[in-house]
C-alpha cells in the first residue's frame, strides 16, 4: 500500500483535483461512510457535486464547515492509495467478466477492512484551546477504483500503462465531533497508521482471494504477496512504472522500502510518458503485450485458481499461532518500545497466507495483551498507548538494578595520587584527569562519556597503567572487532569484540574474575540486552567495569539504549573538549551537529567551500571520488575516509574509485568475480584483481583477520574444479597486517555461500564510529539524522567535505508543495534547500527504553489535575 499526502492548493485547484477522480473511464466512486457523517450513505455512488463541495469543506447550505482563523492553507483531503499486488492486477486484467467482478469485490472489501481499522484506531480530531484535546471522530472517504498505472516505457520499447488494480481512498479532512461541530482530523496520527492499514489491506485481500480459489506465495514484509502461478518475469515486465521509480532510486543507491519518502517524491515528480494507446482499449494493448511474451491470455486467469479450493483452516490456525508466538521477540528485536500501530501491523501481516479472515486482527491483538505476551507500559505525549514485552521490561529494570548494585560495591579503587602523577606525565587536560580519577574510584562501575574526538582513549592510558601496576588484569571490548584491535594496540591490553566476550560468558568460560577490569569502548552502541549480559557477568565475577562512550553518537542496532539505562544509576564523568580537529571552527561545527544546531554547522562548511552541491546521485558519487583523487595526488600518505549512509552507496563509491585505479594501472592483471555479502546481509557482486584494497567482514583466526581488517590483493588465481559449487577454485593472495596470506574465498563464506569480503575503498558511517583519519569525504544523504552527521563530521583531524545531491532535496521539497505547484520547473531556492537539509540532519532518533516511557507517563499522571483526569477518561490529551 502506498499513501500520498499533499497540502491544499488554491480553491480552483480543488475542483481540478476532484476531476482527477471523477472525470475518468473508471467505475463510479463509492462512499465509505459507516457513520453517515455529513448525510453520506455508506456504499452510495459518489456524486460530483457533493464530492467537490466536501472536498472544499463546504456544507450543503453553501457555508464553510470549518473555521480556519484566517488560514488559507487547509489540506482538503488525504489520498491513501491501496494497490493490489501486480499478479492480482494481471489476473484481473485478463479475467472473464464474472471473475473480474469477483476480484474487484475482493479489492473493495479489503480496502473497507483497512479503513475500518483506521477509523477505529487512528481517526481523531483536535478541539479545545490550541487544539490540545483529541476526540475520536468518524471517517468519511470517497473510494475510486482505478485499473492502470501511468504510461511508462517497457523492456521491449512499448509505452503504455500497466494493469494496476488500485483504489484511491480520498479521506476528507473534516469530521463531525461529539458536540455537532466540525473539525479537521489529526493527520499525523492518520499518516502514522499507513503501514498498519496496508498490512490490514493485504490480510483482507489475501483472505478474499484465497476464498475465491487463488493460492498465494512470495509472502514478504508487511504482508505483501503474489498469486501462485504468475512468474516474476511477467510481473517485472508489467511493472514498468515501478521499474522507472526503482531505477531512479538505484541512482540514489536505496530501495523503495528503505527510502519510502524518496520513492513517493520520485513517483510524483517523474513526468508521464506518452502512451501508444490512441483509440485502442487498454485491454487490447495488455493482451497483445502478454501474448508476445508467451501468455495464453484467454485462460490465464482461470489457470490461476480452483473455485473449489478450500483453505486448510487447521493448518492456518497452527501457522498463525506460530507466527504470533514469535511476534514479541520480533517486535523487540531492534527497539524496546513500540506503538499500537506496530502491533496491529505485525498481527495483520501474520494473517496473510493462513486462509483466516482479516477480522481476526483486532481480537488477536486483544488476546496478546490479555495473555501478557505484550504489555502496555505507558502512553505517548498525545495519550496513545505504548507497548513492550515483560522480558524487555525485566531486562531494562535489571540493567539499572545491577548498575546500582555495582555502584555500591566498593573496593576497586587505586592510589589517587599515583594516578594524578601518571595523568600529568601523559599531558592530560584537567577535564581528562578528572575523568580518569572518576573512573578509578572504589565503585565497581564507572562511565566516561564525551564528545567524539575528545580524547577518551587518551584518558584511559594512565587508568590502564595504574590498574596494571596495582595487580589487575585489564581487558578491552568494543562493538566492532576493528575498534577492539585499535584499543588493544593503543592501550596494550587484550581486547575483543563485545559480542565475543558475551558469547564466551554464555558458554561458561570464566572471562572475568575479581582481579579484572573490563573497559568497554563505544558503549553507546550497546543494546539493553548486551548491556544486561555484560553487567551480569561483571557482577558474577566481582570485577570492575568502565564504560566509555557517547549517547549522542550512533544508536544501538539492537533494542534499547544500554548506556542510557546505566547512566540512570551511575553518574558519568564528562570529557567534552574536542581535540581531534585542528581548526577551531571545525570543532565548533562538530559540537553544533551534535546539539542539533545543524544550520549553523552547514553554514560554516559552506563558507569554506566544504559543502559541495551537485545535481543527481551519479554526480554526487563523481564529486566525492574527484576530490578523493585530488587529495591522494596532493598527499598520498594522508589517510582519507569516504563515508556514506548505506552499504549500497558505499558500493557505488567503491566501484567509481576502483574504476579510477584501474585507469591508472594500479589495479591490474586477471580479474575474478565473487558472490559476496554486505555487512548488512545483502547479496553483492565484487570484482577482484591485483592491487585491489579489500576488507574482511568476518573473523578468521587462520588468516589472523577480524571483521574490519583490511588488506591489498597481490594476486588472484582461478582454475577449473569439478567438485567446486561453481565449477572453479579460487585463490587470493593478499597482504594484511604486514603479512602475506593466501586463502580460498569459500573459507569466508556465510551459510548461503556468499563470501564475507568487500572492497576497502569506502565505509558506512556506522562502520566508521571510533575511527580517526586525516580527511573525510561524506555523501550527505538527506536521510542522515543528527547522530549520523555527528559521527561523519567528526572523523577527520583535518578537512571534512560534505557532498550533497540537490536533485534529491528538490524532489522532497516539490513533493511537499501544493499539487498545483509540483512542476519540474518550480526549482527551490538555495536557501530553501539549506534550511530543509538542516532540518533533516537535526532530527534526533535516540533509542527509547521502557523505563523512560514508564517514568514519563508517571510524571504526566502526577501533573494532571482532577478535572483533567476525568476528561482523560473520555478524551486523549496532547
Amino acid at each position: 500500500m502506498v499513501a500520498t499526502w499533499n497540502p491544499a492548493a488554491a480553491s480552483a485547484y480543488y475542483l481540478r483535483g476532484a476531476e482527477y477522480y471523477l472525470g475518468t473511464v473508471e467505475p463510479a466512486g463509492r462512499w465509505y461512510a459507516p457513520a453517515g457523517d455529513f448525510g453520506l450513505a455508506d456504499g452510495a455512488e459518489v456524486e460530483p457535486v457533493a464530492f467537490e463541495r466536501l472536498y472544499a469543506g463546504v456544507g450543503a447550505d453553501g457555508k464553510t464547515l470549518l473555521t480556519q482563523g484566517g488560514r488559507t492553507d487547509r489540506v482538503p483531503a488525504f489520498d491513501v492509495t491501496f494497490s493490489a499486488p501486480r499478479s492480482v492486477g494481471l489476473a484481473w486484467a485478463f479475467a472473464e467478466p464474472e471473475l473480474k467482478a469477483a476480484i474487484e469485490a475482493a479489492q473493495e472489501r479489503a480496502v473497507r477492512s483497512a479503513l475500518g481499522v483506521v477509523e477505529r484506531e487512528a481517526m481523531w480530531a483536535r478541539r479545545g484551546k490550541g487544539g490540545l484535546t483529541l476526540e475520536p471522530v468518524p471517517l468519511s472517504a470517497a473510494l475510486f477504483q482505478h485499473g492502470e498505472s501511468r504510461p511508462a516505457e517497457h523492456a521491449d520499447g512499448r509505452v503504455f500503462g500497466d494493469p494496476n488494480l488500485h483504489t484511491h481512498a480520498v479521506v476528507l479532512n473534516l469530521a463531525t465531533r461529539a458536540d455537532g461541530s466540525v473539525g479537521a482530523i489529526h493527520s499525523k496520527i492518520l499518516r502514522d497508521w499507513k503501514m498498519a492499514a496496508g498490512a490490514q489491506y493485504h490480510a483482507a485481500l489475501a483472505h478474499q482471494l484465497e476464498a475465491l480459489g487463488f493460492a498465494l506465495d512470495r509472502l514478504d514484509y508487511n504482508g505483501t504477496f503474489e498469486l501462485t502461478g504468475v512468474d516474476d518475469a511477467l510481473i517485472r515486465y508489467f511493472s514498468a512504472r515501478r521499474r522507472e521509480i526503482e531505477d531512479e532510486l538505484a541512482e540514489h543507491q536505496v530501495t523503495s522500502r528503505s527510502a519510502a519518502a524518496l520513492a513517493s517524491a520520485i513517483t510524483r515528480a517523474t513526468r508521464d510518458a506518452k502512451s501508444e494507446a490512441g483509440t485502442r482499449s487498454r485491454e487490447e494493448i495488455w493482451a497483445e503485450a502478454a501474448a508476445a511474451r508467451g501468455v495464453a491470455v484467454e485462460t490465464f486467469a482461470d489457470d490461476l485458481y480452483r473455485p473449489n479450493r478450500q483453505p486448510e483452516l487447521e493448518r492456518g490456525e497452527r501457522l498463525l499461532a506460530d507466527r504470533l508466538a514469535a511476534l514479541p521477540s520480533e517486535l523487540t528485536e531492534t527497539r524496546s518500545v513500540f506503538e499500537r500501530r506496530d502491533l496491529f501491523r505485525a498481527v495483520a501481516a501474520a494473517l496473510v497466507g493462513t486462509g483466516l479472515p482479516a477480522e481476526r486482527t483486532g481480537p488477536e491483538v486483544d488476546r496478546l495483551l490479555r495473555d501478557g505476551a505484550i504489555v502496555e507500559i505507558g502512553r505517548d505525549p498525545i495519550g496513545l498507548p505504548r507497548y513492550s514485552t515483560s522480558e524487555m521490561v525485566s531486562i531494562e529494570r535489571q540493567v539499572i538494578d545491577i548498575a546500582r548494585d555495582l555502584a555500591t560495591d566498593l573496593g576497586k579503587g587505586i592510589d589517587r595520587d599515583a594516578l594524578i602523577v601518571r595523568c600529568n606525565a601523559a599531558g592530560l587536560s584537567p577535564e581528562q584527569r578528572d575523568a580518569a580519577i572518576a573512573a578509578t574510584n572504589a565503585q565497581a562501575i564507572a562511565i566516561i562519556e564525551g564528545a567524539p574526538g575528545s580524547g577518551k582513549t587518551t584518558t584511559l592510558a594512565p587508568v590502564v597503567s595504574e590498574y596494571q601496576e596495582a595487580g589487575y588484569r585489564v581487558l578491552g571490548a568494543a562493538s566492532a572487532w576493528r575498534i577492539a584491535r585499535m584499543l588493544q594496540t593503543d592501550l596494550r591490553i587484550e581486547a575483543r569484540a563485545t559480542a565475543s566476550w558475551i558469547e564466551k560468558a554464555k558458554r561458561g568460560h570464566k572471562v572475568l574474575d575479581q582481579d579484572t577490569v573490563l573497559i568497554v569502548d563505544e558503549a553507546g552502541l550497546l543494546s539493553s540486552r548486551d548491556m544486561h549480559a555484560i553487567l551480569s557477568e561483571v557482577q558474577r565475577a566481582s570485577a570492575k567495569l568502565i564504560l566509555v562512550g557517547d549517547r549522542g553518537q550512533l544508536q544501538a542496532i539492537g533494542a534499547g539504549p544500554g548506556l542510557d539505562l546505566v547512566s540512570r544509576a551511575v553518574e558519568a564523568a564528562r570529557v567534552e573538549t574536542i581535540v581531534r580537529q585542528r581548526d577551531a571552527w571545525a570543532r565548533d561545527a562538530v559540537r553544533d551537529f551534535g546539539a542539533g544546531e545543524t544550520g549553523r554547522a552547514l553554514d560554516a562548511f559552506a563558507e569554506r567551500g566544504l559543502l559541495v552541491e551537485v545535481q543527481g546521485a551519479r554526480s554526487a558519487i563523481t564529486a566525492i571520488v574527484d576530490r578523493w583523487e585530488a587529495a591522494q595526488d596532493a598527499d598520498p600518505t594522508a589517510s582519507t575516509l569516504l563515508l556514506a549512509r548505506t552499504n549500497a552507496q558505499v558500493g557505488a563509491i567503491s566501484r567509481e574509485v576502483r574504476s579510477r585505479l584501474k585507469d591508472r594501472g594500479l589495479i591490474h592483471g586477471p580479474e575474478i568475480e565473487i558472490a559476496a555479502v554486505t555487512p548488512s546481509g545483502h547479496a553483492s557482486q565484487i570484482m577482484l584483481a591485483a592491487g585491489d584494497h579489500i576488507r574482511f567482514l568476518v573473523r578468521n583466526d587462520e588468516l589472523g583477520v577480524v571483521n574490519g581488517s583490511t588488506g591489498t590483493v597481490t594476486k588472484v588465481m582461478e582454475q577449473p574444479e569439478r567438485d567446486a559449487p561453481d565449477g572453479r577454485r579460487i585463490r587470493i593472495e593478499a597482504v594484511t597486517g604486514g603479512r602475506l596470506v593466501t586463502f580460498d574465498p569459500a573459507a569466508l563464506a556465510d551459510e548461503k555461500g556468499r563470501v564475507r569480503l568487500g572492497w576497502g575503498y569506502a565505509s558506512s558511517i556506522y562502520g566508521s564510529q571510533g575511527l580517526t583519519v586525516d580527511r573525510t569525504l561524506v555523501l550527505a544523504d538527506p536521510a542522515l539524522d543528527r547522530h549520523d552527521i555527528y559521527v561523519a563530521a567528526s572523523r577527520a583531524r583535518g578537512e571534512t567535505t560534505l557532498v550533497v545531491d540537490t536533485e534529491a532535496i528538490d524532489r522532497h521539497l516539490l513533493a511537499d508543495r501544493p499539487l498545483d505547484r509540483q512542476t519540474p520547473d518550480a526549482v527551490p531556492s538555495a536557501l530553501e534547500r539549506r534550511a530543509w537539509l538542516a532540518g533533516r540532519l537535526s532530527r534526533s532518533n535516540v533509542k527509547l527504553s521502557t523505563v523512560a516511557v514508564v517514568e514519563a507517563d508517571r510524571d504526566r499522571t502526577k501533573s494532571r489535575t482532577p478535572t483533567a483526569s476525568r476528561r482523560r477518561e473520555l478524551d486523549h490529551e496532547l
